[in-house]
C-alpha cells in the first residue's frame, strides 16, 4: 500500500505585531577565572554580541528585546527568548 503523503499549509503572511523588529549591536563583558601570563591577559578584549528581535520597550537605562512569541486567541502575546541590554553598553539599534 502507498504511503499518504501530508500537505502543509505553509502560508507568508506574518501576523502583525505592534512591536518594530530590530538588531542591536553591544558590548558585553569577558572573564575568565584561570591562571594567565600577562601577554595572555593583554590579548583578552571585550566581546561584541548582536542580538535580533522585536523591541518590546525601550526607556533610559535598558532595552527588553523578545525573539519568539505566541499570539493567543484572545490577541494577547506570551512572550519566549527575552532579553534585556543596559542602555550605557548598546552600540547601535537598526530597524529590520
Amino acid at each position: 500500500m502507498p504511503m499518504k503523503r501530508r500537505k502543509f499549509n505553509v502560508t507568508n503572511a506574518t501576523p502583525v505585531l505592534p512591536f518594530p523588529k530590530v538588531r542591536v549591536e553591544w558590548i558585553d563583558i569577558l572573564s575568565d577565572s584561570g591562571w594567565a601570563s600577562d601577554k595572555e591577559f593583554d590579548k583578552m578584549k571585550l566581546s561584541f554580541p548582536v542580538n535580533e528581535g522585536w523591541l518590546y520597550n525601550k526607556d533610559r537605562y535598558a532595552i527588553k528585546l523578545f525573539a519568539s512569541y505566541d499570539k493567543d486567541e484572545d490577541g494577547s502575546f506570551t512572550f519566549g527568548d527575552r532579553t534585556m541590554i543596559p542602555l550605557s553598553v548598546v552600540k547601535k539599534i537598526q530597524k529590520i
